[in-house]
């Protein structure tokens, strides 16, 4: 199911405190790399709407005001909706403030294809600032793909996992609470780890650990691709059919019209 609407009042689609997924699509940005980021509606008005960041605020992007786009992703009259935002400002209380322009589309929310698995990972945590671990990914990306294929001093431990191209289900020790943003690495096959910034999307108590979730807020999409193909072969071997995660919109730095394009 899709559809479009060319509107000049968006307001009644975002409501406050809605939560809302930002995906950049800033037209200088990296092509080979998925960003995004979260944020909840505190203002809104025609076409402007303004998010409370979770994490970062003025500097936690690469793009500046009057640069920057996004894809505003979240959910309204029980369908997906998504629509391009220009950033025209941002506060030092994490607000960042958008104006809305172009088509809105509607779409089918899809959950993304997941497995319950175990494989060698490892989280790293620490209440450091979004640009600190975008720095830390760069690096990392750097000498992975500059000839080194594994990383001194990386630890990881063998652990029960759920996962998918968007994100990743597992059990910490209480007394070792995730941070709102972690450094996640995976082993996926004899190749060189999955590294990912995350967000701690959700929290549990199951007695003396935690059930936590995390989202993938950066990653190189040739990792998405390969989690995608991992996840979708696994869940082959016991019969199910997986769907490609490209047709979650939240996943891709695409609007619908794109994908239509000719060639």
């Amino acid at each position: 199911m899709s559809s479009n609407s060319h509107i000049s009042d968006y307001s009644r689609y975002f409501s406050l405190r809605q939560k809302v997924y930002l995906v950049n699509m800033s037209a200088e940005r990296n092509s080979d790399i998925y960003e995004s980021l979260s944020g909840v509606v505190i203002s809104r008005d025609m076409n402007r709407v303004d998010l409370k960041i979770a994490y970062g605020g003025p500097g936690s992007h690469e793009g500046e005001a009057g640069s920057a786009t996004f894809k505003l992703t979240s959910e309204a009259l029980g369908s997906g909706i998504q629509v391009l935002a220009d950033l025209v400002g941002a506060t030092q209380d994490n607000v960042f403030q958008f104006r809305l322009h172009g088509t809105l589309e509607m779409f089918q929310r899809r959950i993304v294809p997941r497995v319950e698995l175990s494989l060698q990972i490892y989280l790293k945590c620490g209440n450091f600032p979004l640009p600190f671990f975008k720095k830390e990914w760069k690096r990392i990306m750097d000498h992975l793909h500059g000839g080194e294929g594994t990383l001194p001093g990386l630890v990881m431990e063998n652990m029960e996992v759920n996962l998918s191209a968007g994100g990743v289900g597992l059990m910490v020790a209480a007394v070792n609470r995730p941070t709102p943003l972690s450094m996640f690495f995976v082993s996926l096959d004899a190749g060189r780890p999955v590294c990912a910034l995350v967000e701690t999307i959700w929290q549990r108590s199951v007695g003396d650990q935690l059930r936590c979730g995390f989202r993938f807020i950066q990653i190189l999409k040739a990792d998405q691709e390969r989690l995608s193909q991992f996840v979708g072969d696994m869940l082959k071997k016991d019969g199910t059919v997986s769907l490609d995660y490209k047709r979650n919109w939240v996943l891709v730095d695409k609007m619908m019209s794109d994908i239509r394009k000719p060639e």
